[in-house]
């Protein structure tokens, strides 16, 4: 029995050995995979909270690109009307330079002609009067009667009155036309300081539009960069995740080693036990049939008998308990919108319109500005004297002639606005119109046919 004990003793000493070799093996290697995953994991995070903020920057430096070409579009669209209006205003500027033209020619053949009808007169007079007094008393004594006395006396009072008429007639003409010719020439200054307005406009479209593109181009390199940058990062993602797979291939192979050495370490440990309770049996029965045959040797010897003797094994069970269960909450939302009503413009007449706007006669013109006292363009002056009575007009004399509705200009009112080729005014009735008209003249009244008219808007019905 005591050798069954030591027996015994040493085995379990052999497995635990076995067992606690196992146990150092496993955790001998943990911390190298864990310190190499660990740090790839760690490397892998600021990658990937770096890609996020490069990836926020192209965004926003993508959305910053789309609102920047809209602004671009818009100015390269003004810049065409603009160029449009210009080729418009130069036609119309040639067709005043022949009206002129036109003028002088009548304003010339009118002075020849009062010079000719005055010559004409100077030699009836001449002629009348050379022959002294006794000519014309002498025609006038030759009369066979009365009534042929005073028809003679009429027709050189006919003959003197006919060259005052027609002398005046000829006066009156020359200064209808000189008054026309000061007319075309005004309107042909206001024309030409409208095209050095546009080409003012021209000038600063195209900064604007040179200037925008700059940005568009350091955009396109910021992107550029940025996309380099996060390329790289995805690259320093992937190689992480590469590192982090090893790792738990390694890792993984690393516990089946374990599991096998510890299933092996098990397995050998039964082989051992098994073979020691099977060598204590052995050992047992061999002294147990020794016993016998000593019991059996005694008892011949003495007469005595053989007690037996019995053995139980006692069973043992467990039973496993399992539990479970699971509960998955859910989520919804609403929304919901509102919209504020429209405000309806007060109540106001074409005559009120024109009675408002023709107290800013005077004030100054300025490119862009809305403002009635200290300056606005011509579609600023007539959004702004609108805006009085609470319509809302845009800020362009293109969109203009598509507001309201459109009316002959036969049947034009005072507040209906006229439409010309980049140029808008309010009509005032009578064949005028009031409007800011150029940097020279201001906000001022003018004929409204000096320019050809495109349209004739109506706001008010």
């Amino acid at each position: 029995m005591k050798k069954q004990n030591i027996y015994l003793r040493n085995t379990s000493k052999k497995i635990a050995s076995l067992l606690l070799v196992t146990a150092v093996s496993i955790t001998s290697l943990q911390p190298a995979f864990a310190s190499r995953k660990s740090q790839a994991q760690d490397a892998k995070k600021a990658a990937e909270s770096n890609l996020n903020a490069v990836n926020n920057n192209i965004n926003s430096i993508a959305n910053k690109q789309q609102q920047l070409q809209k602004e671009i579009n818009a100015l390269d669209a003004e810049l065409v009307d603009l160029l449009v209006n210009m080729d418009i205003l130069s036609d119309e500027l040639d067709e005043k330079e022949e009206e002129i033209k036109q003028a002088n020619k009548d304003l010339t053949a009118a002075k020849k002609e009062e010079r000719d009808q005055y010559e004409r007169m100077k030699k009836r007079i001449q002629y009348m009067y050379e022959r002294g007094d006794g000519s014309l008393l002498e025609a006038l004594l030759g009369a066979t009667s009365m009534s042929d006395f005073l028809n003679r006396v009429n027709y050189y009072n006919a003959v003197h009155e006919y060259d005052r008429d027609q002398l005046d007639v000829y006066k009156e003409t020359k200064q209808q036309v000189i008054d026309l010719k000061t007319q075309l020439l005004s309107e042909q200054s206001e024309m030409e300081e409208m095209q050095d307005n546009y080409k003012v406009q021209e000038a600063e479209l195209k900064s604007m539009v040179s200037k925008k593109e700059a940005t568009m181009d350091d955009f396109d390199s910021q992107l550029s960069q940025a996309r380099v940058l996060a390329a790289a990062y995805r690259e320093t993602i992937e190689q992480q995740n590469q590192i982090i797979r090893d790792e738990e291939e390694k890792e993984r192979i690393a516990a089946e080693a374990a599991e096998r050495a510890a299933r092996e370490a098990a397995e050998a440990a039964e082989r051992a036990a098994r073979d020691a309770a099977e060598a204590a049996q052995r050992e047992a029965a061999q002294r147990a049939a020794e016993a016998a045959q000593q019991a059996a040797q005694q008892q011949q010897s003495s007469g005595g008998s053989t007690p037996s003797s019995g053995s139980s094994t006692p069973s043992s069970g467990g039973s496993t308990p399992s539990s479970g269960g699971s509960s998955q909450p859910s989520s919804g939302s609403s929304s919901g919108s509102s919209s504020a009503p429209a405000v309806s413009p007060s109540g106001a007449t074409g005559s009120d319109v024109i009675s408002y706007a023709t107290q800013f006669i005077g004030n100054p013109y300025v490119w862009g500005g809305t403002s009635l006292t200290n300056g606005a363009d011509c579609s600023g002056f007539v959004m702004s004297v609108y805006a009085h009575f609470g319509y809302s007009l845009p800020h362009s004399s293109a969109a203009q002639a598509g507001c309201g509705r459109g009316v002959s200009y036969s049947e034009a009112q005072p507040g209906d606005i006229i439409c010309y080729s980049g140029h808008v005014a309010l009509y005032m009735g009578g064949g005028r119109i009031v409007g800011a008209q150029s940097s020279r003249t201001g906000i001022t009244t003018q004929n409204a046919t000096y320019r050809t008219i495109i349209a004739v808007r109506r706001i008010i019905n």
